[in-house]
């Protein structure tokens, strides 16, 4: 983008008016301290703002369906014009953020941080007075993130690819749940097309509705489900109440279920507490933003809560590896998830 422009993938769809030009902070002259191999101070200098809204398909859940893509994008500049891009979608049922107070957060909290020193992922907070700001902070800390990489790449005259990674492999799931049965079924029907072994069944759309998938699901599957092969896991976005919810994951068994996802919207002690009532395990996404949260979870006696864990909800690279390195020394079950609408620059 030019410096007064919109991103190439600004879009104007169902009714959602994007802002003609991004939101720039001024450029300020505050050092980072001076890279041991130059002879010449490099900082961040500019951080533009853009608000993005893409159509996409209709993705329904008991939280909030969607079929439009909105995010908060974050470009970064350093005074040697090494540019780098940072993207969080912000969810008010998860964190309280949302697309008018990421950016003021982002402007107010962490750019003073940022452009004062180089500082480090863990000088960036994820709460501010009392409230979160994981959000704002993922895509801060990405934009910063590949600023710097880039710029160390480039005075050393490599790039991305001169860095061996390790060949690993992991399962992906796919996600599946609609208020219309039989699209379900065409999801699964491609999904297993595609190789997908594991499966996320979305809960919460009704009653009926929830049954009709949980028919149809474990019937093309569950063969699968019982030699290993697959596995199946729910999704309730905290549609139950904490009095039916042991009643409801009983009644799951039957199907194959492995693990059940944040049955109800609550703090991580009420979610422990229901997870000894529960025949099957239970998984925290929306109870568990901060790592002390996480800390509660891994640490809580008795039968232990699975973890959920985005980089968008959970502030950023940083705190989410802190989230998972504490959960696999602990033995505790996480998966790594994304929000609906993510752009590839998250």
């Amino acid at each position: 983008p030019k410096a007064h422009g919109t991103l190439p993938w600004d879009v104007v769809g169902g009714g959602h008016a994007l802002p003609p030009t991004p939101r720039q902070l001024p450029r300020c002259g505050r050092g980072l301290g001076s890279i041991p191999w130059l002879s010449v101070e490099v900082r961040p200098v500019q951080l533009d703002i853009y608000r993005t809204a893409i159509p996409m398909r209709t993705f329904e859940h008991a939280a909030a369906p969607r079929d439009v893509a909105e995010a908060i994008v974050v470009r970064m500049e350093l005074s040697d014009k090494t540019v780098g891009w940072g993207e969080t979608l912000p969810r008010d049922y998860v964190t309280g953020e949302t697309l008018d107070t990421v950016p003021r957060d982002i402007e107010e909290i962490f750019w003073p941080i940022g452009h004062a020193k180089h500082g480090l992922p863990s000088d960036l907070p994820t709460t501010n007075e009392g409230r979160y700001v994981t959000a704002a902070r993922c895509a801060f800390e990405l934009a910063e993130y590949d600023a710097w990489s880039r710029f160390h790449c480039r005075v050393r005259g490599v790039g991305p690819a001169s860095y061996a990674c390790p060949k690993i492999e992991v399962p992906v799931s796919g996600v599946l749940g609609s208020a219309d049965p039989a699209r379900t079924a065409r999801r699964l029907r491609l999904m297993r097309w595609y190789g997908l072994r594991d499966f996320k069944l979305k809960l919460g759309l009704g009653d009926d509705v929830d049954a009709e998938n949980l028919r149809l699901v474990p019937r093309r599957i569950g063969k699968g489900i019982a030699r290993g092969k697959f596995t199946l896991r729910v999704d309730v976005n905290g549609g139950w109440s904490a009095d039916e919810t042991p009643g409801r994951v009983a009644r799951l068994k039957p199907y194959g279920v492995c693990v059940v996802e944040q049955p109800v919207f609550g703090p991580p002690e009420e979610l422990i507490e229901l997870a000894q009532r529960c025949e099957l395990p239970l998984m925290a996404d929306e109870s568990m933003i901060t790592p002390p949260e996480a800390k509660k979870f891994i640490e809580a006696p008795g039968r232990k809560v699975w973890l959920n864990v985005r980089l968008s909800k959970n502030g950023g690279t940083w705190p989410a590896d802190t989230i998972m390195k504490a959960a696999d020394d602990a033995g505790v079950p996480f998966v790594v998830g994304c929000m609906v609408g993510e752009s590839s620059i998250l």
